[in-house]
């Protein structure tokens, strides 16, 4: 049986749709995905926040205290910013995710997606392999921006990943450079003795603060960096879903002109060489046959444009509001975190220029 981890959930709650003010339960990762697919899947066009990836710290270890405690902050912060979302937080699944027991929870996780949801699958799937053809502008606009968002993200990433590990390394340096200067104190007389094992010392406790800082770093600087190239891939699929809603709709009313044009062409065709009129049948009642099934299926293609069409309103409605959301949210969230992460850098070079001036007054 494979070994895995479980995390503890409470929630507490005022809303009138929960049947309790407090809950607890325990949860998998995979649990974590199931929920957000299930909203990815309720809501197309809403930004749904993404997980922290799987495998997304390699150096760690999968159950080791450090990668655990991460994966935690993370989960938790996912489940806030759902909490938070005056759509998603009253998705029925989140609910049932937040509710309910080990039991009944696992009921729901094999019930699967119904066949409604199949064939919107099946639907977006056909969709997604033909191009768009008048994407609106500001989705436009949002697609080129998004994109090079998302290179950005990844370039910042990849350098603040080689910052890290080059301040790692010059953490490991003066761990190995401390025990040089004590050795060195050793050799001397008491005079210099001295001023070398303050040296030692201050290595020592420079070292201690270089690591201090690497942890935070890791936490406060690049794993919120890296929940917002993720982000990026969020949002990225919202807007696919979107041009998949609109590929259908374009691709509904494509057909309905055809099938128009096929109407006309058919009131003055002669249906004297037709199968019907081959088989037997008087040539005004297969050109009536036909007309009649034409027409329903006309009916049929303007009743599905019109429904599409409502709902790619809705979903570009609730598009746009997620998207100034996630800016407001983004614009907060990097305020915070770069604010935070100069403050503690200057921390930083204050106590080690402290711990070199105390040792050179000695």
């Amino acid at each position: 049986m494979g070994t895995y981890v479980t995390f503890k959930l409470t929630t507490k709650t005022t809303r009138s749709e929960f049947d309790c003010p407090e809950y607890s339960v325990r949860r998998r990762y995979s649990d974590f995905l199931w929920m957000r697919h299930k909203l990815e899947q309720s809501h197309l066009t809403h930004i749904v926040p993404p997980l922290p990836g799987k495998h997304s710290m390699k150096r760690l270890e999968h159950f080791t205290i450090d990668f655990v405690k991460m994966r935690m902050f993370h989960l938790n912060q996912f489940l806030n910013r759902v909490a938070r979302h005056p759509v998603l937080s009253c998705d029925r699944s989140f609910q049932i995710f937040l509710t309910a027991k080990a039991s009944e929870f696992a009921s729901h996780r094999k019930s699967g997606y119904g066949f409604i949801h199949k064939v919107e699958d099946s639907l977006h799937n056909l969709a997604a392999g033909v191009m768009i053809k008048n994407r609106p502008e500001e989705f436009a606009a949002m697609q080129a921006y998004i994109q090079t968002f998302s290179e950005k993200m990844a370039n910042i990433d990849r350098i603040a990943q080689r910052l890290l590990k080059e301040q790692q390394d010059y953490a490991v340096q003066l761990h190995n450079y401390s025990p040089v200067w004590t050795l060195w104190s050793s050799c001397e007389g008491q005079g210099l003795s001295a001023n070398l094992e303050a040296v030692a010392q201050a290595v020592n406790k420079n070292c201690r603060a270089v690591c201090s800082l690497n942890e935070e770093c890791s936490m406060k600087l690049v794993q919120p960096l890296r929940e917002y190239s993720l982000f990026s891939n969020a949002v990225k699929d919202a807007l696919s879903r979107r041009d998949a809603m609109q590929i259908e709709y374009e691709l509904t009313m494509e057909e309905l002109k055809r099938r128009r044009d096929e109407r006309e062409q058919l009131k003055i065709s002669d249906q004297s060489n037709s199968l019907g009129a081959w088989m037997g049948k008087d040539p005004n009642e297969v050109k009536k046959d036909k007309e009649e099934k034409l027409e329903a299926l006309i009916q049929s293609l303007k009743k599905q444009g019109d429904q599409t069409c409502d709902s790619s309103v809705c979903a570009n409605a609730d598009l746009k509001a997620d998207w100034e959301r996630w800016h407001s949210n983004k614009k907060t969230d990097f305020k915070k975190t770069f604010s935070k992460w100069a403050d503690r850098q200057m921390d930083y070079y204050t106590t080690v220029s402290c711990n070199y001036i105390v040792r050179h007054m000695q």
